[in-house]
């Protein structure tokens, strides 16, 4: 099993930060939505979303107009509301700019606490937004071998999708994560995403996926050949944009200088998720675009 490494302020907030945040909805803007692919009959296709924010280094954990912005965009991309959307994986966020975010789409958060403070003091890490959820996990420090510094962390939220009449979706385990950066960190990129499908049981027993669908929304680090998500394509794996051996859109890029390096993963329960559809948008406000697909799930 891979042995996490917490180290001081970092390890004592990861271990207790897992912050909800109930905000009211707003009225929902309709917009258009990605290149579609046929839904199953039965199935209702939902969105999910990643966005590496820049909300440090780019904006000094300013929380202000920029965020409604981001937001009113977000609401534009789809048809049906925020109501489509099952959830949005944010990066490199500052506490309260993930609370904005929230309440801009009418939706709830959850927040780790990576040990990192923001340039105005804020607290530093990653925060998953969705509707409503059955149960926050206890978040988690990723693995750093070589003892670089520079905390990574994830966290996730099983939710509910809203179901065909009143019947509700199975639930999901939405997680957002932010593997380490640089060339020659390719190890430990490889332990962070093993602990991730594999070795983390956020229960104490069970590894995510378990009893039903994953989805991993994050900031990967990595191109797809890459060996370090080797775990994640395998075994069942899918991503958004489609298998390794594919051509374009399976590449598009969600970084400023041309690279595909964040990602949507689905696995669990044998066919309980199917992709349809993926889509990219460019932001004056972040160095990643803000990278989304839609969904189907089932109870496998």
């Amino acid at each position: 099993m891979t042995t996490r490494r917490t180290r001081g302020r970092g390890a004592a907030r990861a271990g207790v930060t897992a912050l909800m945040c109930l905000l009211v909805a707003l009225p929902a803007r309709s917009g258009a939505a990605p290149e579609a692919a046929a839904v199953p009959d039965g199935s209702l296709s939902h969105y999910v979303g990643t966005f590496n924010i820049y909300g440090n280094i780019g904006h000094r954990g300013d929380a202000g107009d920029w965020i409604r912005e981001e937001a009113e965009a977000v609401e534009d991309l789809t048809p049906g509301g925020m109501d489509r959307w099952l959830f949005i994986g944010l990066q490199e966020v500052c506490k309260a700019q993930g609370e904005r975010f929230a309440r801009e789409l009418g939706m709830r958060a959850a927040f780790v606490d990576t040990g990192t403070d923001c340039a105005d003091g804020q607290p530093y890490g990653n925060t998953v937004l969705f509707h409503s959820a059955v149960r926050i996990l206890p978040p988690a420090l990723l693995p750093d071998p070589d003892g670089r510094g520079g905390e990574r962390g994830i966290i996730c939220a099983v939710v509910r999708a809203a179901g065909e009449g009143s019947r509700p979706g199975p639930p999901v385990t939405a997680c957002s994560t932010h593997l380490s950066v640089g060339a020659t960190r390719e190890g430990e990129r490889r332990a962070q995403t093993e602990f991730i499908r594999d070795d983390w049981k956020p229960d104490g027993t069970d590894p995510l996926g378990a009893d039903g669908p994953v989805v991993l929304a994050g900031d990967l680090n990595a191109l797809p050949d890459a060996p370090e998500l080797d775990v994640l394509y395998g075994d069942g794996g899918s991503e958004a944009d489609g298998r390794r051996e594919t051509g374009p859109p399976y590449t598009r890029p969600t970084y400023d200088d041309g690279r595909k390096i964040d990602y949507l993963f689905a696995w669990g329960t044998r066919n309980s998720v199917r992709w349809h559809a993926t889509g990219v948008r460019r932001t004056v406000h972040s160095d990643h675009s803000f990278y989304y697909g839609s969904l189907s799930t089932g109870t496998g």
